[in-house]
């Protein structure tokens, strides 16, 4: 970073994907939110007879759980397949030296998001738990 250049707040956070990643996120759980309100509504008023409930956060926990591993471990494979391509010499250099000091930011997203996976998959047993008892 030049000594000149300030931080810059409203900078895109890494580069666009996670910003991309957390987007995809609020949209399935905005439009998961329309699909339970539209329910609702319509075992109110127009299907009254009486209806098994169903464990609609059950099923948006799994989506997120099944959302947040996938993509944590696409981050992840990412960013160790992109440490290794920026490891390939130039044609101009003589000697490939190994750098570990590089752009790390997305294997520490990737890790964050599946552990955030792992707590959707605890908070679905809970809820289960919760529900049998």
């Amino acid at each position: 970073m030049d000594q000149k250049q300030s931080f810059n707040l409203s900078a895109d956070f890494l580069g666009g994907f996670t910003s991309i990643f957390m987007k995809l996120v609020l949209i399935i759980i905005v439009v998961y939110l329309l699909i339970l309100i539209l329910n609702f509504l319509r075992d109110k008023f127009i299907n009254q007879e009486a209806t098994k409930k169903q464990d609609d956060i059950s099923d948006l926990l799994i989506i997120l759980n099944k959302l947040f591993y996938v993509s944590g471990f696409g981050f992840v494979i990412a960013n160790i397949i992109q440490f290794l391509f920026s490891q390939i010499p130039d044609r101009h250099s003589n000697m490939a030296s190994m750098n570990f000091r590089g752009e790390w930011e997305y294997l520490t997203f990737g890790i964050i998001i599946i552990f955030i996976g792992v707590g959707f998959k605890v908070g679905n047993k809970m809820l289960k738990k919760n529900k049998a008892e």
